[in-house]
């Protein structure tokens, strides 16, 4: 179901960690939220300090282990009292409860913290297959080549599995650092232009609380598209897509897609809609 495709370069410079300051997220997290939040900022400061040596693969398993356990699931209208909200690091472990777009950025930030390039990584909306129903949802993507099956780390379970074993999930769109890969699908939607505001907003509160200012920079400029894609359907809850591998692939090799993606960002109203989230059904209890 996914249509349309845009790239933007979003900038970033610097090296992930030279300037965040834990000490004052620990005292924001002390006076917004309570000393048990400042616990957690410190807990998180540890786990990056001591394992930004490791293996990459060690660092995901530890992040990936960390959030799923700070964090209760809680749809976003009982947190903040609002439909969608995109929280920082600070603000999801200050309140330990936050929606999958929450767990999502909190590992996208934590892993940048520990020196995983950004290119390895990108924030994926997908669609969740739960049952006879599909869910939008959010999860995180690790590449470790651009052409490899990425692996993709989910607050619905704690193991770390290749995007080919998750027959559940149907990726949409896809954004980090670098870029943001706007699909569209059918179904209820929304302009992606909120997508980008949401993404920019979360950016510079993050800035505002102390997160390196090179993760914190947003210059949306013109890189190259996808081409169309067209999911091959088995049944009318089966839908399959192309490869994770061959997608993520396709954008950075195509320059006749980079001159259609060009010319489609100079419209005044972006075509490309994707699809309105809703937190998944399943909660993650308290542990």
């Amino acid at each position: 179901m996914i249509g349309f495709v845009v790239v933007f370069l979003l900038g970033l410079q610097g090296a992930a960690n030279a300037a965040t300051d834990f000490d004052h997220m620990e005292r924001l997290a002390a006076a917004e939220y309570g000393q048990k939040a400042a616990t957690t900022i410190k807990a998180w400061r540890t786990l990056i300090d001591k394992n930004r040596t490791q293996p990459n693969t060690i660092k995901l398993e530890r992040i990936n282990a960390f959030v799923n356990d700070r964090i209760i699931y809680a749809d976003d209208e009982a947190v903040w009292g609002v439909e969608d909200y995109w929280t920082t690091p600070l603000e999801v472990f200050g309140k330990g409860m936050g929606d999958c777009e929450d767990y999502a950025i909190a590992k996208y930030i934590s892993l940048l913290l520990m020196d995983v390039p950004v290119q390895k990584l990108r924030l994926v909306y997908v669609r969740a297959r739960m049952g006879s129903r599909t869910v939008a949802h959010m999860v995180l993507s690790y590449f470790e080549a651009p052409t490899d099956d990425p692996l993709i780390l989910d607050n619905l379970t704690d193991a770390i599995l290749p995007a080919k074993r998750r027959a559940d999930l149907f990726p949409v769109f896809s954004f980090n650092h670098e870029g943001l890969w706007v699909g569209e699908e059918r179904g209820p939607s929304t302009n992606s232009s909120a997508r980008l505001s949401r993404w920019r907003d979360v950016l510079q509160r993050m800035r505002r609380e102390g997160i390196d200012p090179s993760l914190t920079q947003f210059n949306p400029q013109p890189l190259s598209s996808w081409e169309k894609l067209k999911p091959r359907l088995a049944s009318r809850n089966k839908a399959r897509a192309r490869p994770w591998s061959k997608v993520a692939a396709k954008c950075q090799t195509n320059p006749k897609m980079k001159k259609i993606a060009s010319k489609h960002v100079k419209s005044t109203k972006l075509k490309a809609k994707t699809a309105k989230h809703s937190p998944p059904s399943r909660k993650i209890a308290n542990r």
